[in-house]
């Protein structure tokens, strides 16, 4: 595929993606004639938020803060605005460049990363909870010479020693605090012209299975995933108050607080994880519709649904771990809701197999999302037949190249051990069953 003409004045994302011979099939015909297209230029900030304040108005709500805050999506336009200006004016970030974020979930983290969209550079959300070695492996790996990062959350950023990397602190009293230096800049702020397929944001791998890999994602692919897997199984609309316990550091929680909400005009509670009953609180407060965990805090939940008012409840979504049926039938027979089980991949940025509705058989997790093909191959790399077990293959843009498993408008890739190789990749493959369908 021929990439379009970048935006990018660092150019290290898009040098170092992997050969052409090793990417997939794109294929945007699977989600049929009605299914997403997206042009040349594209700017994923842009779509997400002022595409939208120009569709619906500024004066909806956008953003909860926990704590009785609301932004207004005019307010959140204004934030990043002027955290895109700082960023350029101040610190010196030009398209391209790689910037680390890092904090609790809150408002703020959100803005900062809907800036560095804006503003052409690339985003790598970490975890709050990772330590100095791992964040000083994730900074090599991709090269990072910016960071934006939570006052509580400097230590172990600092304690990184990444040489090179310039720290820029947000929600403290420092002179040189970010939003101190935002604050005073115009509330506007044109975004930068990308492609399509400029390069957005890497996501990192846990590492579980070694050194964290990076994957690569374009603009076009966040709205890629609200405009498959958000808007043909969830169907939120502009009234919908997301919320969930994922880190925005994961891509599930990027998705389904972030990019998800944002793409159709809701609102979004970004608070930091406090616990089963601390969400079922915010539930109950931010009358939340769409909800976003993992069958863990579904598990503990159960036990505590009897205090709590969860009638504003209408999609349940689970991920991270298999849901199992006994799990699904107790949250349905409490709620009288269909738990909407998914398996998503960083690689993938979000969930590409799943159901809802009547399409749902519990403790199965789906049929590919609309916009994804998958198949189910048994030992000898051939598709198993119906009923029989094997495993369906995923992961980095290698496999992908060959395998059977594609999506229709996300690329993804995995950085190598190496800054300075090109990204390469690795297979995985996940236990699977291919069910026969019921009549």
């Amino acid at each position: 595929m021929e990439l379009k003409p970048s935006a990018h004045v660092d150019t290290f994302p898009r040098d170092h993606l992997p050969p052409a011979g090793q990417w997939p099939d794109l294929r945007f015909d699977l989600a049929g004639a009605d299914g997403p297209r997206y042009p040349d230029r594209l700017n994923c900030g842009a779509e997400l938020l002022d595409a939208t304040v120009a569709r619906l108005g500024g004066g909806r709500p956008a953003v909860h803060d926990g704590e009785g805050g609301v932004w207004s999506y005019g307010e959140l336009q204004r934030h990043v605005d002027r955290i895109a200006r700082a960023l350029a004016d101040d610190l010196g970030v030009v398209p391209g460049n790689r910037v680390l974020l890092r904090g609790p979930t809150t408002p703020w983290l959100a803005a900062c990363w809907l800036a560095v969209m804006k503003g052409g550079a690339v985003a790598v959300t970490v975890l709050a909870a990772q330590r100095p070695q791992e964040l000083a492996t994730i900074c090599e790996l991709a090269r990072v010479r910016h960071a934006l990062c939570d006052t509580r959350s400097l230590d172990d950023l600092v304690n990184a020693s990444v040489p090179s990397l310039r720290i820029t602190p947000y929600g403290g009293n420092s002179p040189a605090d970010l939003l101190r230096l935002a604050a005073d800049k115009p509330s506007s702020y044109a975004a930068v012209d990308t492609s399509a397929d400029d390069v957005a944001l890497i996501a990192f791998t846990s590492g579980t299975t070694g050194r964290p890999k990076g994957c690569i994602h374009f603009h076009r692919d966040v709205l890629a995933v609200a405009d498959t897997f958000s808007a043909r199984v969830l169907r939120p609309g502009p009234d919908d108050v997301f919320a969930g316990s994922p880190p925005l550091g994961f891509t599930f929680g990027l998705g389904g607080l972030v990019i998800f909400p944002l793409r159709v005009g809701a609102a979004t509670l970004l608070a930091d994880w406090s616990g089963p009953e601390g969400l079922l609180d915010d539930i109950e407060r931010h009358r939340v519709s769409v909800l976003f965990t993992a069958p863990t805090a579904y598990r503990a939940m159960l036990a505590r649904l009897g205090a709590y008012d969860v009638s504003s409840l209408r999609r349940c979504v689970s991920a991270g771990e298999h849901l199992p049926a006994a799990l699904w039938h107790a949250w349905q027979k409490a709620t009288g809701l269909r738990v909407i089980n998914g398996i998503g991949a960083t690689e993938m940025l979000h969930i590409f197999i799943s159901a809802a509705d009547d399409a749902i058989r519990p403790g199965t997790t789906g049929l590919p999302v609309p916009g994804y093909e998958a198949r189910v191959l048994g030992p000898d790399g051939r598709p198993a037949p119906t009923g029989s077990p094997g495993y369906w293959p995923s992961g980095a843009l290698p496999a992908a190249a060959t395998s059977p498993t594609r999506a229709s408008a996300t690329t993804c890739a995995t950085a190598g051990t190496s800054p300075a190789t090109p990204m390469s990749g690795s297979r995985t493959a996940t236990s699977a069953t291919w069910p026969a369908p019921t009549t």
